[in-house]
């Protein structure tokens, strides 16, 4: 597949993707990111490995800026903490070139992402018909904690290739 056509593919996965499977690429968009981090340090490309950290931080600020703090504000106060801890993670791994920060951020990711797995799973499960790449409007949503990805899908300047 030609550098064009994927992404095109990309583009449409963003614009049909239910909110849960949007998030979801975010978390491996920022897991990605962090895994060419690691690569570009271990080929001693230290400017290359600081930019993928600034995309994964991007990313993570995206999420944490999303979160819609007045439908739960406890159960959000408690899962940006946690993306908090993440982008501080991040941020002090580029800075202090620090692979046991990257590795803090990385294993919550990971977490993250196995969760949010799970989830897509269970809802594809729950309703017939339905698949990852299916229209918000044949898929449930859950509830809505995000302010930017759901309605508008925008993910402003942030691009999810790698």
């Amino acid at each position: 597949m030609n550098l064009q056509a994927t992404k095109r593919y990309l583009a449409d996965q963003v614009m049909t993707a239910p909110p849960q499977k949007l998030f979801l690429m975010l978390v491996e968009g920022a897991i990605r990111f962090v895994h060419k981090a690691q690569q570009h340090w271990a080929a001693k490309e230290d400017d290359m490995a600081v930019q993928a950290l600034i995309r994964a931080q991007e990313i993570v600020g995206e999420i944490l800026a999303g979160f819609k703090r007045d439908l739960d504000p406890e159960l959000v106060r408690r899962v940006a903490g946690v993306y908090g801890f993440v982008l501080r993670s991040l941020v002090e791994g580029s800075m202090l070139r620090d692979a046991a920060k990257l590795a803090d951020a990385l294993r919550i990711l990971e977490i993250e992402r196995e969760t949010w797995r799970e989830l897509c799973q269970k809802i594809g499960a729950e309703q017939p018909g339905f698949t990852s790449s299916a229209s918000p409007a044949r898929s449930p949503s859950p509830p809505k904690l995000f302010d930017s990805m759901p309605s508008g899908q925008s993910l402003g300047p942030l691009s999810l290739e790698a």
